[in-house]
């Protein structure tokens, strides 16, 4: 029998056996699960009430407790925790102000005593501001690599045609020059025509020329300008390497770095859906606060791992969907992961597995077809 003598106060609670203080444990968690149920609306019989109101009094009274209460009250407590559940007396307390603790940021901003509960939708709301602002900037920062690739690439362009221009116009002053000294040698102006047109087109390729040199010297200095900014953000690589570096940078963004980020965004969205669930049902449990850090893991494997396997160049993904859509939605759900690889597994065994076994099989089953219908014959005669 577990029995509760009657203490000093010097002695307290230290001075009780460990039996005693699970019992005392106990009493005051079902006790507050009693209560909880009662203002929950729920009907509690007078057989689950009962052994736990008279035990909490006879302990409240420094009573010894009888075998025969201690195993009515265990038996009424295992049907209350069975009615209110997922309800437990540890999520009452992780969903209570009364048994929270003043954190600085509380006290800060003047919100008094915070739940376990909220305590952690705080952790993981802040988590998820942070990623919001991580991939604006990391998606600021690959559209300005796209916008100065493609400044590099018009650039480009307009040198080699600038190259064609100038290729062209020298052809058409060996040409005019060459009319002149034709002309000189006759003594005549029969060319007159021609060197008009040989005039006009070299005055409008000059144009055009001036045209794109003054385009080109704008690039430049655009270029240098977006050199200088990506060499401030990429400060991992040197000033002199920034122009061959940028591409990379550019697809280690999108196809890397911005999917894990995405994917813990969608983590932290279905966490935060979770804990406010179990914050209006007071179903939160502190204890399984190490299931949310993992699920932050698996969505950001999810979001990088759909990438590798919806994401290809030329194709589309299925349902019209972005990368970053689909990312967000692979840290949302983890399933979607495990069903694109299971797909994966059962495509390369369909394709492994031998051709002969499906011949042997059709064999197989020609020769049963064989026996049966020479059975079927046998039975005919008979």
């Amino acid at each position: 029998m577990i029995g509760r003598e009657p203490s000093s106060e010097s002695m307290g609670r230290s001075s009780m056996v460990p039996g005693e203080s699970r019992l005392t444990d106990a009493v005051a968690d079902a006790n507050a699960l009693l209560y909880h149920a009662i203002a929950s609306g729920r009907e509690v019989p007078a057989a689950v009430r009962d052994p736990i109101i008279h035990l909490n009094t006879v302990m409240s009274q420094n009573a010894a407790v009888r075998p025969a209460d201690e195993g009515a009250f265990l038996d009424a407590y295992a049907r209350l925790a069975a009615q209110v559940a997922p309800v437990t007396a540890v999520t009452l307390r992780a969903t209570s102000r009364t048994h929270g603790r003043f954190k600085w940021w509380a006290k800060l901003l003047r919100l008094g005593p915070v739940s376990e509960a909220q305590r952690f939708s705080w952790y993981f709301g802040l988590l998820a501001l942070c990623l919001v602002v991580a991939i604006g900037a990391a998606e600021w920062t690959r559209t300005y690599i796209t916008t100065v690739a493609a400044s590099k690439k018009q650039f480009d362009a307009n040198a080699k045609e600038l190259f064609s221009l100038n290729g062209q116009l020298e052809l058409l002053d060996a040409q005019t020059e060459s009319l002149v000294k034709s002309e000189v040698a006759q003594g005549t102006r029969a060319g007159g025509l021609v060197k008009d047109s040989l005039t006009r087109q070299h005055y409008e390729l000059k144009n055009h020329r001036d045209q794109l040199e003054g385009e080109n010297k704008r690039l430049w200095a655009s270029l240098q300008a977006g050199y200088s900014t990506l060499n401030r953000i990429m400060f991992f690589v040197k000033k002199d390497e920034v122009a061959d570096a940028i591409v990379s940078v550019g697809s280690m963004l999108g196809g890397f770095f911005l999917p894990l980020l995405y994917g813990a965004l969608g983590t932290c969205a279905f966490i935060l859906r979770d804990l406010y669930a179990q914050m209006v049902e007071r179903s939160f449990d502190p204890r399984r606060t190490g299931e949310f850090v993992v699920r932050l893991f698996l969505g950001m494997l999810s979001g990088i791992t759909l990438q590798w396997v919806f994401v290809k160049d030329g194709n589309t993904i299925p349902g019209g969907i972005t990368p970053a859509v689909l990312a967000f939605l692979g840290g949302y759900s983890v399933e979607l992961l495990f069903t694109a690889v299971d797909r994966l597994v059962a495509a390369v065994t369909g394709s492994l597995r031998p051709s002969h076994t499906v011949g042997r099989t059709t064999r197989s089953a020609a020769a049963a077809q064989a026996i049966g219908a020479a059975a079927g014959a046998k039975t005919r005669e008979m």
